[in-house]
């Protein structure tokens, strides 16, 4: 006999149902779906604040700021929505509109990136 995935009670009736009441149904994935609702909004979190860093730095659209200091501001190096590589192979992460290039001196490269889709 078929079981509830949510409270493991037996299922009456139909045979392709798959929950014993709308509660459970419902109940299951409401939980579900709450789960990874919660993992995309503690990453949207983090790429808001390091686009936000980025934005009060980078205000004219080029600056060049010591990595020491975004770490200070709290800016996650990890978290980021894509990687720019330029003809000449060095590589933008990028933040939305805002990117970043970390160089071997200790220093980041903000500008502005704007591209037509």
């Amino acid at each position: 006999m078929k079981r509830c995935p949510f409270c493991n009670k037996p299922i009456e009736g139909r045979s392709d149902k798959v929950f014993c009441d709308d509660r459970c149904r419902n109940n299951y994935y409401y939980r579900v779906n709450s789960e990874q609702k919660s993992f995309i909004r503690d990453i949207n979190s983090k790429l808001l604040k390091n686009r936000g860093i980025l934005r009060s730095i980078n205000s004219n659209g080029r600056d060049s700021v010591p990595k020491s200091f975004l770490e200070e501001e709290g800016f996650d190096f990890q978290c980021f929505t894509g990687i720019y590589k330029t003809k000449k192979g060095k590589d933008y992460y990028l933040v939305y509109d805002q990117a970043y290039s970390v160089g071997d001196d200790g220093r980041v490269q903000l500008v502005v990136f704007y591209r037509n889709l």
